[in-house]
């Protein structure tokens, strides 16, 4: 394209594309192309091809590192997108959608990628964010587990952050969106909308209560359809509940053990469904923690009392270091041991079948002297004869074994054979066992060892 009517020194440079002319400046021609391909040198002495490639339907341009940048970003985003909209349209299907649903998921997901948020992200998983968003949005009856194939937990953190990255505001979850959908799994037949009503009326009156803030929408689903069940005489079990509903054991004992200690709870049948208390109980955390603090405070209030249990019976203890006060103190604990012995005995049928009256001591006693009589008259000659040596100054020691002091100690044995022959020259286990015979294997064990030393 001309610009000027310059026709003196003109450059060309075909890199760039331009005509210049080197007197006046200026821009001959611009975007001249040619089919010729040059190459230059970087800083580093690689060569480079200069220019544009154009393709069918597709371009590069060289960069500043000598690369090449794609111009196919714009169909590489279209195609992430085209993937995410695939991935959504079969979650949406699986779960029965509308294709409402989808389209607003859709949206979402393509603000997404906006944001960059599918990057070291799978694409099932924000694809499953955004729909349980909409979901949520549109407070339907699908729960984040429906979505999710193997990790729950990974889904939660990544709709979490999806909804930190794009700022959204989610209204809260109500529990009465998923009795219906947890009643018809659990099989109530003809009776299947009354029980529907009286588990909702359950859920009203556990918000009324607090017991709903702050909690799961499934531990509280699960513990009004018990409730409700055993209303109308369906004995469902704990554990076929909790197979529905997708919670532990322990969730639902503790929404059963909140709402056990309202009011609600201790209404009929019939006045729970006719009559609606106006009165609210304290949220289970605040009245928890108010029974915390009056056991820390009767701990602290028996510690107290303890400690003034031991000062004063420190200062008894010092009061009672006299002698007349301990043998004063002495005499009433032994009568009040006695007296309590005579209250437990006359009182006890059993111990008084025992406990033998003063006929039974008497002869028992004669009958035990007579069979031992030569061994108390012992007894009383050993008394008499220790008063009189101690009258006429004699003293007596007491035995004591004698040592063996003749006996020369063993001499060490050389050789095993020797020490066990010392040992039974000197010991005699038996009169029946021949040691001439013994000596002689000794011998023969001996000459044996030193002809094989030889």
């Amino acid at each position: 394209m001309s610009t000027n009517n310059c026709i003196h020194n003109l450059v060309e440079d075909e890199a760039m594309g331009h005509r210049v002319c080197t007197k006046c400046g200026q821009i001959m021609e611009e975007n001249i192309i040619v089919s010729e391909v040059s190459f230059s040198e970087k800083s580093n002495g690689a060569a480079v091809a200069d220019g544009f490639f154009i393709s069918s339907g597709k371009a590069s341009i060289p960069n500043r590192f000598g690369g090449r940048n794609s111009m196919n970003t714009l169909e590489s985003r279209e195609q992430v997108i085209a993937n995410g909209r695939r991935r959504i349209q079969q979650i949406a299907n699986a779960l029965n959608m509308t294709e409402r649903h989808m389209e607003a998921a859709q949206r979402y997901y393509n603000l997404a990628i906006l944001n960059d948020f599918n990057k070291g992200r799978k694409t099932v998983n924000v694809a499953s964010a955004c729909l349980y968003i909409v979901c949520r949005m549109e407070k339907t009856s699908h729960l984040l587990i429906d979505f999710s194939d193997t990790n729950v937990y990974l889904l939660g953190a990544t709709f979490l952050k999806l909804v930190q990255k794009l700022h959204l505001e989610l209204p809260l979850v109500d529990p009465a969106l998923y009795i219906a959908r947890f009643a018809s799994k659990l099989d109530f037949g003809d009776k299947s909308q009354v029980v529907i009503r009286d588990a909702l009326r359950l859920v009203s009156r556990m918000n009324r209560d607090w017991i709903q803030t702050g909690r799961r929408p499934a531990g509280i689903c699960a513990a009004c359809l018990l409730i409700a069940a055993r209303m109308h005489d369906f004995h469902r079990t704990q554990k076929e509940i909790i197979s529905v509903v997708k919670i532990c054991n322990s969730t639902l004992r503790k929404r059963l053990d909140e709402f056990r200690n309202t009011p609600s709870s201790e209404l009929t049948i019939e006045d729970f469904q006719n009559i609606w208390l106006e009165e609210t109980c304290d949220p289970p955390s605040f009245s928890n923690a108010r029974k915390k603090g009056k056991r820390k405070r009767s701990h602290e209030s028996e510690y107290e009392k303890d400690y003034e249990a031991e000062e004063l019976k420190k200062e008894i203890n010092d009061i009672l270091k006299g002698d007349e006060i301990k043998e004063l103190a002495g005499k009433i604990d032994s009568m009040y041991i006695e007296l309590i012995l005579c209250l437990l005995l006359d009182n006890d049928e059993e111990i008084k079948d025992v406990i033998l009256n003063e006929e039974e001591v008497e002869f028992k006693t004669r009958v035990w002297t007579n069979e031992n009589k030569d061994w108390i008259e012992a007894q009383e000659a050993k008394r008499r004869q220790a008063i009189m040596d101690l009258e006429n100054g004699v003293v007596r020691k007491p035995r004591t074994k004698k040592r063996n002091t003749n006996k020369d100690p063993m001499p060490t044995a050389q050789t095993p054979a020797e020490a066990a022959k010392k040992l039974l020259n000197q010991t005699k286990i038996s009169k029946k066992i021949n040691y001439a015979a013994i000596d002689h294997l000794f011998e023969d064990s001996l000459k044996l060892k030193t002809e094989t030393e030889k």
